[in-house]
């Protein structure tokens, strides 16, 4: 078997095409070096060097040889440094979860995007789900860190390591002209009687089961619910009039030419955790991040 050693070698004696030259780049004597050409030779089973008194030549199997021995040299000089940065954190695969409204967390998509371009070997899969799904995965293992909107005790999120991203306001979404778009809040009182978009029932989001908790409080039905997957369409719907919807405050940020109004109800503010795998170097360097992220905003 040839070893990356004797590889190391022939390139060496390839490229200075002298024992002497090539021993002293080496840092080894010539004796060992030639043993080990030798020792190649008859592995590969074909001379690579032709030996006269004008020197060194490489044959036509040792040019051949001199291009994939340098593809092996960089192959594995590339798999050292992967190496490197792996232990370090630099390299990897980092998989996020996250639900639905959460996603649009500022302090969170600047400090991926700051980890992504610090560290382009990275990558990034990305795991749409609820809360206690994602608490499930990551102490399985399945996850390393899942960004969450839930008020959840100690004992559910034992042994992760939990960042408070802070508690985002609810806000009531309408289209441009719609009856309350003067009030300075609204309570869900109000908007008893409207066409409300909200994520699928099945889904078990935090935010669904939110709006339902804080419905049953003000004693509203959700008798014109009309269940939409995804936050895009729901915005696109509200904007066209079908209905309203009630989302976050970094959700609702992103709903251009639409009404945001915050909803005045008691428990309309839920909790942003970033839970994050321990001894995890990808998650940990993004908890950090996250967290600058969010001192800088404060600072601002």
């Amino acid at each position: 078997m040839v070893e990356l050693k004797q590889i190391k070698h022939f390139v060496a004696v390839a490229e200075e095409l002298n024992f002497r030259r090539a021993a002293e780049r080496l840092h080894i004597t010539q004796p060992p070096l030639s043993q080990s050409i030798k020792s190649l030779e008859e592995t590969v089973g074909v001379k690579l060097f032709e030996r006269n008194t004008r020197g060194v030549q490489l044959t036509k199997a040792g040019e051949a040889f001199l291009g994939e021995s340098l593809e092996i040299l960089s192959t594995a000089q590339r798999g050292i440094s992967i190496a490197r940065q792996a232990a370090q954190g630099e390299v990897g695969t980092l998989r996020l979860g996250y639900s639905a409204s959460a996603i649009f967390s500022n302090p969170l998509t600047s400090a991926l995007a700051k980890l992504l371009t610090k560290r382009p070997l990275i990558e990034l899969q990305l795991c749409a789900g609820n809360a206690l799904l994602h608490i499930a995965s990551l102490k399985a293992g399945k996850l390393d860190a899942a960004v969450l909107r839930a008020d959840l005790d100690e004992n559910a999120l034992a042994g992760l390591s939990v960042s408070r991203l802070g508690d985002e306001p609810l806000f009531v979404l309408l289209p441009p002209g719609h009856r309350l778009q003067a009030k300075p809040s609204i309570n869900f009182g109000e908007i008893a009687s409207e066409r409300l978009l909200l994520q699928p029932a099945t889904q078990r989001t935090f935010l669904r089961r939110q709006l339902e908790t804080l419905a049953d409080k003000a004693g509203v039905s959700l008798s014109h619910v009309v269940e939409v997957p995804d936050i895009g369409s729901m915005l696109c719907f509200v904007s066209a009039s079908i209905g309203i919807t009630i989302l976050p405050a970094s959700a609702a940020s992103m709903a251009h030419g639409l009404i945001a109004i915050p909803l005045a109800d008691e428990g309309s503010s839920p909790p942003l955790l970033l839970a994050c795998k321990q001894g995890n170097p990808l998650s940990e360097q993004l908890r950090d991040l996250v967290e600058a992220e969010m001192a800088a905003e404060l600072k601002g």
